[in-house]
């Protein structure tokens, strides 16, 4: 096949998917890409702000999602799954919301002792001031494991009431320093 015959087919082709004249030369075809391309522009354009209208139209507001998720977290922190509180502990650490720090001091009375322990470690890695007296009425707990996070999470927000209360508890020899020694299994 010649050349002129292969440009012809190729000129056919191009009529068939634009609909329009091959353009005869250079020039024409760089003006002819230009319109298609302002064309595409437009429609984008159009496109852009029409997505952007349904999105708005679609899109709950930001303080209903995150008080959905809050409800949703608060309710899982509860669950009897151990697992499943433990993940809601760990998801609302996460959370910038200051709304998450009042659901984790609710889970400072948790019956579970190793939630209330993630719990406190979490309370202390916000350094929420807000969390302190929780904290502090927590370095009573039944649970050396769980008086000894919160006097780390209060160390770690910091504070003189904050660090006054760790002092007395450490004074009153609630905190150990050392686990009692266990009882050896024997073979």
């Amino acid at each position: 096949m010649s050349k002129s015959a292969r440009s012809t087919k190729k000129e056919s082709k191009a009529k068939k998917t634009s609909g329009k004249s091959s353009p005869a030369t250079p020039k024409s075809a760089k003006r002819a890409t230009g319109a298609e391309t302002t064309k595409t522009r437009g429609t984008a354009k159009k496109t852009s702000s029409k997505t952007a209208e349904k999105a708005k139209s679609k899109e709950k507001p930001k303080g209903k999602e995150d008080d959905h998720i809050l409800k949703e977290l608060q309710a899982e922190i509860r669950s009897d799954d151990e697992q499943v509180a433990l993940g809601a502990v760990e998801r609302l650490s996460q959370l910038k919301d200051s709304r998450a720090t009042e659901i984790l001091i609710q889970g400072l009375h948790d019956r579970r002792q190793m939630v209330r322990i993630h719990v406190a470690a979490q309370l202390g890695e916000r350094k929420d001031p807000r969390a302190v007296d929780a904290l502090i009425a927590s370095l009573d707990d039944q649970s050396v494991f769980v008086r000894q996070t919160v006097a780390g999470a209060l160390e770690n927000i910091g504070g003189a009431k904050a660090k006054k209360a760790v002092k007395r508890i450490e004074e009153e020899g609630l905190l150990l320093d050392e686990l009692p020694e266990g009882h050896r299994l024997t073979d």
